[in-house]
């Protein structure tokens, strides 16, 4: 059985009067990945302080196992001031650049040494050798190395001039660089972009060592760990297997909570009525019947306690145009910058929800400004329906004034806000987002992240809108509260434009994706699809696009006498899917003939990093999308052979 890499044993944190955790205990063990959710407020990041010592605990014991390297990440990493890149990396090997100084130090110490003095330091050095053989003879090769993997190019760039992104990128250089035996992270995919996310993926799965996952990051989660921990109510609960095994297991169980919970209050009414009947309270024995109903009624009443959660719900405009927005030849630059659009042309219609996708720096934030006409193209043209009504949150949250209290950013002292299902007075709509009644007077600056998105959403779903456009509307929420936001903007009726770092999230809401193509002419395409189809759907492109080669027919078209004439059941646009389907189709059965190859090896599976491992979870992957684009090729070939 693996030993504990560290544990928390019987340990209550307290602020005030509150308990953040409660007698909490747990062991990571080594070689363990675990992660850790919870809704904001429950202590998580309050855990993540106790590991880092930050923070004591009002009780119990925090215990690491002596000997162990141990990194851990925080959500937001701090650098010393005015140091480089290439200073903050060479912090990170201060143990390697220890041994590298020990190792000569010995030498040093050797001559001149008696007897027992050169037996000790010559088994010193052998076991610094070992280890410097392992690491290199070098910090330079490692500094580059680590440079290469998070894409670390200008290291005399001063770290705390970064944004958030490349900030994040150099902390993780730093946690790769320990080599670490136990790696805790907090948030670790917060400001990073899906090419990171996924480099960040692929370490994480290839670690060895001890992993505590704080994130709610959920395609993460079901990608790396093997054990799920909630916390709740200042303790955790415990669910074997990732982030879908978790929500199956919750499910069954809250299942059979619900049926006991069902015979308790059976129960109790039970026994309600027997009191109701005038039961005298004279005996011992009748006395004691009243206590346990008395107690069987506080039992109830805690297991019925629901947490009130207001449904979100974004209310659709009045326009009823299909075409909102069009933009033509669209081009941008800023000034001395790279050309950002290259000729974008660009239809919004009414019932799209197009996730943007591209790495930090491409211009996500700025395509949304000219869209909205906050920012001026330096070509082509911008046309706007005369009535569409815009709703928007920014990725800066500067829709909120920070001297203001959170119940004026709301409603502007209004006392009643009308919801668009009746009205409703300011404060309590508040408290449906999670604002007590006595802290609304707070001024919007003391917010957390999570707080100010919330109050944002709060105040985006009082205003009808014909076009909703949200710039990272994920960053900083809990699972519960992205969970609710997806159900709302799938049911919103109106068009959607929406930026997140967030993978399954977008997944699960977007109809289309406007992908950036650094090589391409316009910078931007748009599929129909979510992210995750946008890989084999590009490929599809290239492959159809690709002229035949004499003598055989084209790879994108299945039968012999070639390209296929339109139809009449299909419109252009149709005709064009399909055939990107098809393509699509293809390249995928390649892909997954690959796969089955790989996983018929009998060493795919032989240790933690042999390739089965990530061909399985692959093969699932490609066997869900082949499934949606079989589909999709039956709806469109049955309407194309329609008489």
């Amino acid at each position: 059985m693996p030993s504990i890499a560290l544990s928390l044993i019987n340990v209550t944190k307290r602020y005030g009067a509150t308990a953040i955790l409660d007698g909490l205990s747990f062991g990571l063990f080594r070689g363990e990945k675990v992660g850790l959710i919870g809704r904001n407020g429950a202590g998580k990041s309050t855990l993540f302080r106790l590991l880092t010592g930050d923070e004591t605990a009002d009780a119990g014991e925090v215990v690491i196992t002596q000997g162990l390297r141990v990194a851990r990440l925080s959500q937001e990493p701090h650098f010393a001031p005015g140091a480089s890149i290439r200073q903050a990396l060479e912090a990170a090997l201060t143990d390697h650049a220890a041994l590298l100084a020990r190792h000569q130090e010995i030498h040093d110490q050797l001559h001149g040494a008696d007897a027992a003095a050169e037996v000790r330091l010559f088994d010193e050095l052998q076991t610094i050798e070992h280890l410097l053989d392992h690491w290199g003879w070098d910090l330079t090769p490692r500094l580059k190395a680590a440079a290469t993997v998070w894409g670390l190019t200008d290291l005399d760039a001063e770290v705390e001039s970064l944004s958030g992104g490349w900030r994040k990128r150099v902390a993780l250089a730093q946690a790769w660089l320990k080599e670490p035996d136990v790696l805790v992270l907090d948030e670790p995919t917060n400001h990073l972009d899906p090419e990171q996310v996924e480099r960040l993926e692929a370490w994480l799965q290839a670690y060895e060592g001890a992993l505590l996952l704080i994130t709610h990051d959920r395609h993460l989660l079901d990608a790396v760990v093997t054990r799920m921990l909630e916390l709740e109510d200042g303790g955790l609960r415990s669910y074997e297997g990732g982030y879908s095994d978790y929500l199956l297991e919750k499910s069954d169980r809250e299942f059979r909570e619900a049926r006991l919970t069902e015979h308790m209050q059976n129960r109790l009414r039970r026994e309600m009525a027997w009191l109701r009947r005038g039961a005298k309270a004279r005996t011992r024995k009748s006395k004691l019947r009243i206590q346990e109903v008395l107690d069987l009624k506080g039992t109830v009443e805690d297991r019925t306690r629901v947490d009130i959660r207001q449904g979100l719900a974004f209310a659709k405009g009045d326009n009823r145009s299909d075409a909102l927005i069009r933009a033509e030849g669209l081009q941008f630059a800023y000034p001395g910058g790279a050309e950002l659009l290259g000729g974008l042309d660009l239809g919004l219609q009414r019932g799209m929800r197009i996730a943007l996708l591209g790495p930090n720096g491409c211009g996500k934030s700025t395509l949304l400004k000219l869209m909205l006409g906050e920012l001026m193209p330096t070509a082509g043209e911008v046309v706007c329906h005369p009535k569409v009504a815009v709703t928007a949150i920014s990725q800066g949250r500067g829709e909120l004034d920070g001297a203001r209290s959170i119940l004026d950013n709301l409603a502007d002292r209004a006392a009643i806000v009308d919801t668009g299902n009746g009205t409703v007075l300011a404060h309590v709509y508040l408290t449906r987002f999670g604002f007590p009644v006595d802290q609304q007077s707070r001024p919007a600056s003391s917010l957390s992240g999570g707080e100010r998105n919330r109050l944002l959403l709060a105040k985006a779903m009082l205003n009808p809108a014909d076009l909703l456009v949200l710039d990272e509307p994920t960053n900083d929420l809990d699972i519960p509260t992205l969970q609710n936001l997806e159900e709302a903007l799938v049911g919103y009726g109106g068009t959607l434009i929406l930026v997140s770092h967030d993978r399954f999230f977008l997944d699960q809401v977007a109809t289309h994706t406007l992908a950036w193509n650094e090589t391409g002419s316009p910078r931007w395409e748009l599929y129909e699809g979510p992210p995750t189809t946008v890989r084999s759907l590009r490929e599809a492109r290239r492959i159809a696009a690709q002229p035949p080669e004499r003598g055989e027919p084209s790879r994108a078209t299945p039968r012999a006498e070639g390209t296929r004439p339109k139809k009449p059941g299909l419109s252009q646009k149709e005709q064009r899917r399909l055939t990107e389907v098809e393509a699509a189709l293809e390249v995928l059965h390649a892909r997954l003939a690959g796969l089955d190859r790989i996983l018929a090896d009998s060493m795919a599976f032989l240790r933690l990093d042999s390739p089965g491992h990530q061909a399985l979870k692959d093969r699932e992957a490609a066997q869900v999308e082949l499934g949606a684009l079989e589909l999709e090729w039956l709806e469109l070939e049955e309407k194309r052979t329609e008489p």
